[in-house]
């Protein structure tokens, strides 16, 4: 019963991004025209990489489903098994078991390839996104309010560690100047 529920959860996840991408998908890649041209590919641009992150994010929630199911099926093997050996679990051998089969089922699957592949492509998508909403803000809220963006702020940053080195230097060149007079 878990299996299929989960298979038809893949499938509907599946489906439904094919659909995007027949539909909405070529919408969002078409290029736009006209005098709001630019602010119009900005704002497509957030929605395809909205969409990419939530895509990556369901496939990172249905392998942690398939990982959980797997784990539930170890438990349900192994309680099987120890009740043909012994007449009853108490609760805090089942809790141990539980805890047991569990670790050791997400071990397995966090140690894996698959794994490193998939957190990674949803990195990837959070830092598009984030860098995506970060430039919205500055372009539309801090930049007509007169307020500094964090490039401005950045490159204050570096002008003065730049003027505090250049101090430095000055006074180092400063006192070996005195101390040869």
């Amino acid at each position: 019963m878990e299996k299929s529920s989960f298979e038809s959860t893949q499938e509907f996840f599946d489906l439904w991004l094919k659909t995007y991408e027949a539909t909405t998908g070529r919408i969002v890649e078409m290029p736009a025209l006209g005098p709001a041209r630019e602010k119009s590919e900005k704002l497509m641009k957030g929605f395809s990489t909205s969409v990419n992150l939530y895509a990556a994010w369901m496939d990172s929630t249905a392998n942690f489903q398939s990982v959980f199911l797997e784990a539930m099926r170890r438990l349900r093997e192994k309680m099987a098994a120890g009740k043909e050996g012994e007449p009853n679990l108490d609760n805090k051998d089942l809790y141990k078991l539980g805890i047991e089969t569990y670790s050791e089922t997400f071990k397995e699957f966090m140690k894996s390839g698959h794994f490193a592949s998939d957190m990674g492509k949803l990195n990837s998508h959070l830092m598009d996104f984030q860098k995506y909403n970060r430039e919205m803000l500055e372009e539309n809220y801090l930049k007509p309010m007169n307020l500094p963006t964090k490039t401005e702020i950045d490159e204050i940053n570096k002008e003065l560690y730049s003027l505090k080195k250049t101090v430095k230097e000055l006074t180092t060149q400063i006192k070996t100047q005195e101390e040869k007079k």
